[in-house]
C-alpha cells in the first residue's frame, strides 16, 4: 500500500481528538471491541475518492468478462476505459481494498464471482441472490440498511429460477467469441444450459429502505455505501434489484454516483431526485438496500 494512501487512511479513521478511540479493549465489553474494530478495517471512506476518478467514464452494458480464456464471455477480467452499474462499483471495491492493480484485479474477481472462481456459470449475476449475499459471506460487505432505518425497513421476497434465465440464452449473449464458426457458438450456448439445468430455484429476501422514509433517513447513509434499489417482485422479470450505485456526499449533500446508461456515463445526481424519478414507474420502485464496505478479516 502506497504512503499516500496510507496517511489517506490514518487521517480519515483517526478521528477528532478525544472521541475515544484510544480506549483500551480491556475497557470495553466483547459488542464494543466488535465495533471499534470494524471501523478501524472499514475501506469505505476510499471509496469517494477512488470513483471520483471514474466520474464521466463511458457507460457499457456488460464491459467485463472471463478474459481471453472465458468459454461463453471472453470480455477483459478488468478495464477502465468503460463501466455498466454493477462493474463501476466491482472495480470501485477492489481498488478501495487494494490499490496496486494486481492485487486489485484478484480482489475484483473474488468480488465478482463465488468463492473466486473465474467462470460465467460462478460469475455473481443475479445481485439479491448472488452479489450481495456472496459478498456478505466473503466479507466484502455488510448490510447497514436496518443500522440507517432500524424498524422502518421492509424486506422484498421473490424466487429466483436461475436454470430458466440461463436456458434463455443465445448465442446473441456471448461476448468476444466472434472468431468462432456459428456450430460453434451453438455448442458453447448447450453447454451452459447443460451446465446450468440442474439449479434449483433460490428463495431471496431484501431488506430495503422503503422510498417515502428516504427523506427521514438520507442523511444517515454513510458515504461510501452501496446503494441497490430494490423493486416489487414481478413475475415477468427474473430479478428484484435494477440497479446499483455509491453513495457520496458534496457540500452537506447525499449524491447518488453510478453508472448511468441514460446519461451515457459515470455521473453524479442527488440521492432523493434520482429515487424520486422512479416513484410511479410502472415497475415499483419499493425502496434502497444498503451495503457498507469491509475489509474481510481472513
Amino acid at each position: 500500500m502506497g504512503c499516500a494512501i496510507l496517511l489517506l487512511l490514518t487521517s480519515v479513521l483517526a478521528g477528532p481528538a478525544g472521541a475515544g478511540e484510544d480506549k483500551p479493549f480491556y475497557k470495553m465489553a466483547e459488542p464494543e471491541i466488535a465495533a471499534a474494530l470494524r471501523t478501524l478495517h472499514d475501506p469505505s471512506p476510499l471509496v469517494g475518492k477512488v470513483s471520483e476518478r471514474f466520474v464521466g467514464t463511458p457507460y457499457h452494458l456488460g464491459p467485463l468478462g472471463e478474459g481471453e480464456k472465458g468459454d461463453f464471455d471472453r470480455d477483459p477480467l478488468m478495464r477502465f476505459d468503460a463501466v455498466d452499474c454493477t462493474t463501476f462499483v466491482e472495480e470501485v471495491l477492489a481498488l478501495a481494498l487494494e490499490p496496486e492493480p494486481e492485487r486489485a484485479k484478484q480482489t475484483l474477481q473474488k468480488i465478482r464471482y463465488k468463492d473466486g472462481v473465474v467462470s460465467y456459470a460462478s460469475r455473481n449475476h443475479f445481485p439479491e441472490a448472488d452479489w450481495i449475499p456472496n459478498n456478505e459471506a466473503a466479507g466484502y460487505l455488510e448490510d447497514i440498511t436496518r443500522v440507517v432505518a432500524g424498524d422502518d425497513v421492509r424486506v422484498s421476497s421473490k424466487v429466483i429460477d436461475k436454470a430458466a434465465w440461463y436456458l434463455h440464452k443465445t448465442t446473441a449473449d456471448l461476448q468476444g467469441v466472434g472468431k468462432l464458426s456459428a456450430e460453434e457458438k451453438v455448442e458453447l450456448v448447450g453447454r451452459l444450459r447443460q451446465e446450468t439445468k440442474g439449479l434449483s430455484p433460490q428463495a431471496v429476501a431484501v431488506p430495503y429502505l422503503p422510498i417515502e422514509f428516504l427523506p427521514d433517513y438520507a442523511a444517515r447513509i454513510p458515504a461510501g455505501t452501496v446503494v441497490s434499489f430494490v423493486r416489487e417482485n414481478s413475475p415477468a422479470i427474473p430479478v428484484l434489484i435494477s440497479h446499483q450505485g455509491l453513495v457520496v456526499e458534496k457540500n452537506g449533500v447525499k449524491l447518488l454516483r453510478h453508472a448511468s446508461a441514460t446519461d451515457g456515463k459515470v455521473s453524479d445526481v442527488p440521492l432523493l431526485e434520482y429515487a424520486y424519478r422512479y416513484f410511479n414507474a410502472k415497475w415499483r420502485l419499493l425502496g434502497l438496500n444498503l451495503q457498507a464496505l469491509r475489509r474481510p478479516s481472513r
